[in-house]
């Protein structure tokens, strides 16, 4: 990524194409920096998962209780899934394939990478399937998990603790109703996909840099090496 500083030595990036290391180099660089920031935004999900300081007060949030862990599986979901077609944008630059980022879909690309690659992408595929249709249901048909095993009252209690500040009551169970153990419950409910997902996808991100830098590298040294702009060290 380092190599991406030589962007600053052109007005355009026009001029810097006129280099075809300097290029490469570039367009790699900028799609590693969206997957890798990709990557790291999944702390962000982390930091609704594992609260510090833990709240004590949701009456002056402005979401409830509920919410809170609703938007948490949204953003989970949504930046998770999207990491692979991440990769793929990578794996177009890297390969010199030269699709559109609109058909960069694993369909398409696997008729233009090599196995070693293809096996990759396919295990990341292949682990986020579950939450993949989770995704789906969520985004197209408005489907979302249940947190605890009485979701409904834990929903319409953390509504009224917005609202009021007070909840008194049963659930469907009859017992006494708790917002502090339901949204814990809910809590732990995502964090353990959280933390199972995740150190599969450092795995799998690991192996695929190996490949794909290999490729880089095998692509790249000729150029620099031939290069005519007097910029490489």
């Amino acid at each position: 990524m380092d190599l991406g500083i030589v962007a600053y030595h052109f007005e355009s990036y026009e001029d810097l194409s006129q280099h075809h290391d300097c290029r490469y180099a570039f367009d790699v660089e900028n799609s590693v920096g969206l997957l890798s920031r990709r990557f790291e935004s999944l702390n962000l999900v982390g930091d609704l998962l594992w609260p510090e300081p833990f709240p004590t007060n949701f009456q002056d949030f402005p979401i409830s209780r509920y919410n809170w862990v609703n938007i948490a599986a949204d953003v989970f979901l949504m930046r998770y899934i999207s990491i692979v077609d991440c990769l793929l944008l990578v794996c177009n630059e890297v390969y010199e394939i030269g699709f559109t980022p609109k058909n960069c879909t694993f369909t398409k690309l696997k008729t233009q990478l090599p196995a070693s690659i293809i096996v990759t992408i396919q295990d990341l595929y292949n682990s986020q399937t579950q939450l993949r249709k989770e995704r789906n249901s969520r985004v197209h048909h408005g489907l979302e998990r249940a947190f605890t095993d009485d979701d409904q009252t834990f929903r319409m209690a953390s509504r009224i603790e917005e609202i009021s500040g007070r909840v008194q009551g049963t659930d469907q169970f009859g017992r006494e109703i708790d917002l502090d153990r339901s949204f814990k419950e809910a809590l732990v409910e995502l964090q353990r996909d959280f933390n199972k997902e995740c150190r599969k996808l450092i795995r799998q991100l690991n192996n695929a840099y190996d490949e794909l830098h290999r490729e880089f590298e095998d692509r790249f040294i000729p150029r620099i090496r031939a290069s005519t702009h007097g910029l490489n060290s």
